[in-house]
């Protein structure tokens, strides 16, 4: 009986640290493209708003999108505006910010004089000067993400 219970425990745990893995592993490579939490942190919402910079100044706009993008806005503009490809979607991305310098401005300004507001699922930042736009985050699976919204009443 003893034997019997160990055994079943094991199983137990077993399947659900496999459960859990599967779990992570959904997020973890995105359009083949593995993460890099070393690069490009996103254990704060800050932090990953400073790995959203880093990958846009680098033009890694793939990684962007794959890793650091709220996945199911990403997933849906996917296959709703560019049928499929991913690799059309990161060319849109790339075009949008090469023509719009200021995005990028604007982005360093909320990462550097920004007020956060943070709750277990979601961030927002704001500047005190500009009362109309902020940023905003979502946590999934234990890390943070850019969300593209522009407005607290389209939260999920």
């Amino acid at each position: 009986m003893r034997m019997e219970m160990a055994l079943l425990t094991v199983m137990v745990v077993t399947a659900s640290a496999c459960g859990q893995d599967a779990k992570n592993a959904k997020l973890a490579k995105r359009h083949d493209i593995e993460v890099d939490t070393v690069t490009y942190p996103q254990a704060t919402p800050k932090e990953s708003l400073a790995s959203v910079l880093k990958a846009i100044e680098a033009g890694k706009f793939n990684y962007l999108l794959a890793q650091l993008s709220e996945p199911d806005w990403v997933d849906r503009r996917v296959k709703e505006v560019h049928h499929g490809k991913f690799a059309a979607m990161v060319e849109e991305t790339s075009g949008k910010f090469a023509n719009d310098r200021t995005a990028i401005k604007d982005l360093r300004r909320f990462l550097q004089e920004g007020t956060w507001e943070t709750t277990d699922t979601t961030a927002t930042a704001q500047l005190k000067d500009v009362k109309n736009r902020r940023v905003y985050m979502r946590r999934l699976e234990g890390r943070w993400f850019l969300e593209d919204r522009k407005d607290a009443k389209t939260e999920k």
